[in-house]
């Protein structure tokens, strides 16, 4: 192993929770991230360090080590555990509703993950801030695979879409659009305005429209 694959590895291994497996030491680690969720809620993420989050859990500093290597690694475990506990299915998936044209599903499905995302204050600033490191990217992007089946599942039990065998692809990106655009939005006004929610739906649409076209046939109940 090189010098540098050696210190890319040292720096992807402090970046990651060191996860408890006893009863205690999960209820220690449970304590901090609950306590770090509130110390994000209140400041960014970079004025936070790890002797912040022993002086407000009243935890020493060596057993906040123990967990988490960096800070990073605390900010990571704290995205997996929202992204773990707070993912439900169901919620994105518009069952019931009518709809009159794929474009209004892809709207509404794209509604519901940016309201998932804006309910939870520390959420937001680890999923839109300028802080996220590479496991919290990877954390996003798994959820983003995830709101991309759940937009390809809904669409595929709604309307007759085309054959291709590109459909999983195809939905990635344009929910990728749409969190781009969301992003963009909080580092410019650090907040997702209307405007830029309208924008991301034009676009997304716009993406998927090259593919889909523009009308879709419903299937038959």
């Amino acid at each position: 192993m090189s010098d540098t694959d050696q210190l890319i590895q040292t720096k992807r291994s402090i970046a990651l929770p060191r996860k408890p497996q006893r009863k205690n030491g999960r209820e220690k680690y449970e304590k901090l991230l609950d306590n770090l969720e509130t110390l994000l809620s209140e400041r960014e993420a970079s004025e936070i360090t790890l002797a912040d989050l022993s002086d407000a859990a009243g935890v020493p500093t060596a057993s906040i080590y123990h967990f988490f290597p960096s800070k990073d690694a605390a900010l990571t475990a704290l995205a997996e555990r929202y992204f773990e506990t707070n993912f439900h299915e169901e919620a994105f998936r518009p069952a019931g509703a009518e709809f009159s044209s794929w474009q209004e599903l892809v709207c509404l499905v794209c509604e519901r993950a940016l309201s998932y995302y804006q309910s939870n204050t520390s959420m937001q600033k680890l999923r839109f801030g300028p802080d996220a490191s590479w496991a919290i990217r990877d954390l996003i992007l798994s959820n983003n695979q995830r709101l991309a089946q759940i937009l390809y599942d809904s669409c595929i039990r709604e309307f007759q879409l085309p054959d291709s065998n590109d459909w999983n692809s195809r939905f990635l990106v344009a929910i990728s659009i749409s969190h781009t655009l969301w992003s963009l939005s909080y580092t410019l006004y650090g907040r997702i305005t209307g405007e830029m929610t309208s924008e991301s739906k034009r676009a997304t649409i716009a993406y998927l429209k090259m593919y889909i076209g523009e009308l879709l046939e419903k299937r038959v109940a």
